[in-house]
């Protein structure tokens, strides 16, 4: 592919992502229409922002167009809050307009009827070939934290995600994609982006993880899909991205029965899995089986570095999770129990009680206190045989307080080893744990989660020195 069209391929991308104008179609009054709430959405969002619908002349202060040809031929991009018949007349008269862009929200295409694959035909031929770019049709769209441009007309925790983060997802179900944030953002999830690909008859997943490659606050890219736009491309270019930025792909249709349904979810036929998985794996792309490890996954490689020791070391107020958690390592697949050494056992032997278990996994007891936990995560740190520290923080025991949070913070801050904790506080569990990520530390609140998560640390590490990177 020549240079010119690559860059002009990228400037699609950011006049789509992080567009100059916006041209909202459809913006109504009424609460209950999507032109609303995307308009109430759009009002943080610093631009120019031009209003369209033929029957308003004013709507909440702003001036409204009548129609799409009323408008300059500067919007980069168009939002349209249309049914479908009536959105691919607009989208005719915006790429006469020459608007760089398009979303094209409605439904009814490709993935219901023949007629719904008639009006995309119209699409290609009257909208592509004029140079005007579509995100969609039968997509949520677009939501990207801090800049107030977000279109997804349906909840989705967008508080949850005011803080720009660091993970770029890009998903073909809106559905899927939204509520796997909504369920993760609970306990602290970095967002940078939020990609709804919908029918994909143009903007696809290998053009937007290309741009997030490129983009220095995007550190991890999640995608889930059903079929791909084109397969092979997409695996070599991960190849390109995976040995500076971590990938994460939940393929869905590993059956059979999987695949006749993306078939009717789709329109299109999905490949078998287990040949993506398999190309996938040696082009170094991490590969969850559902959606919670890839929110996880992303979750953590986001946030820590990766583990080119996997030998971890667990420490605990209560021996019972520490040996849970050894079962949990012995069944992944690159973990292992480090053997902490003779001086670092000495060390917190002089710190803590005289009944504490000082062996992997340390159990402090819930006799312990703060200072034990901050001395032991000292000790652990400076054992060259421990790779990965998994603190299982309780708050329920006598001297244990809220003082832990920034405990372990403070040891995040100055760890070079990844830190990756399972927090329990009975019904302020989930708030625990969100308070931990908002100060820097991936937190969890399952055992299970949390291995998995630091199984995709050890295999990032395992790939980056397997490649030769490090």
């Amino acid at each position: 592919m020549r240079m010119g069209s690559e860059g002009l391929k990228s400037r699609s991308i950011e006049s789509l992502c992080h567009p100059k104008s916006i041209a909202l179609i459809g913006a109504s009054k009424n609460r209950e229409k999507i032109g609303n709430t995307i308009l109430r959405y759009l009002k943080a969002w610093q631009g120019t922002l031009f209003l369209v619908n033929p029957q308003e002349r004013e709507i909440d202060g702003n001036d409204v167009h009548a129609d799409v040809a009323d408008l300059p031929d500067s919007v980069e991009l168009a939002i349209i809050s249309l049914e479908a018949h009536r959105a691919v007349e607009a989208a005719k008269k915006c790429a006469e307009k020459h608007v760089q862009s398009l979303i094209i929200l409605a439904g009814g295409f490709s993935e219901s009827d023949a007629e719904g694959i008639r009006l995309e035909e119209e699409l290609v031929r009257h909208v592509l070939s004029k140079g005007t770019r579509i995100l969609g049709p039968n997509t949520l769209g677009l939501f990207i934290p801090g800049t107030g441009l977000d279109t997804i007309f349906v909840e989705h925790g967008d508080k949850m995600f005011e803080q720009p983060g660091e993970v770029a997802f890009i998903t073909q179900s809106g559905s899927v994609g939204v509520e796997a944030l909504g369920v993760s953002g609970v306990i602290g999830w970095g967002l940078r982006a939020f990609v709804g690909l919908g029918n994909r008859i143009d903007i696809g997943e290998n053009e937007l993880i290309e741009y997030f490659a490129h983009d220095e606050r995007t550190k991890c890219i999640a995608v889930y899909l059903e079929t791909f736009q084109h397969p092979r491309e997409f695996v070599e270019l991960c190849r390109t991205i995976t040995p500076r930025k971590p990938v994460v792909v939940l393929k869905a249709g590993r059956s059979e029965i999987a695949r006749t349904a993306i078939a009717s979810h789709t329109g299109k036929m999905a490949s078998p899995a287990d040949v993506f998985c398999s190309a996938g794996k040696q082009a170094g792309i991490l590969l969850p089986r559902n959606e919670e490890q890839l929110t996880d996954y992303a979750k953590i490689l986001s946030c820590e570095p990766p583990a080119f020791d996997a030998s971890v070391a667990v420490v605990t107020f209560a021996g019972g999770y520490g040996i849970i958690t050894l079962d949990l390592i012995s069944e992944t697949d690159f973990l292992k129990v480090a053997r902490l050494s003779g001086e670092t056992v000495s060390r917190i032997k002089r710190k803590t009680l005289r009944f504490a278990s000082l062996n992997n996994p340390v159990d402090l007891t819930a006799s312990a206190d703060q200072v034990m936990m901050a001395d032991t995560l000292d000790a652990l740190e400076e054992d060259p045989a421990v790779g990965i520290i998994f603190c299982i923080a309780f708050f329920a025991p006598p001297k244990i307080g809220r003082g832990l949070v920034d405990i372990l913070a403070e040891h995040r801050r100055k760890t070079k080893k990844p830190l990756v904790v399972y927090v329990a506080y009975g019904p302020f569990t989930d708030e625990m744990a969100y308070t931990l990520y908002q100060k820097g530390v991936a937190a969890f609140t399952s055992l299970s989660r949390a291995v998995r998560a630091m199984d995709a640390l050890a295999q990032r590490g395992h790939y980056l020195k397997r490649s030769g990177v490090v």
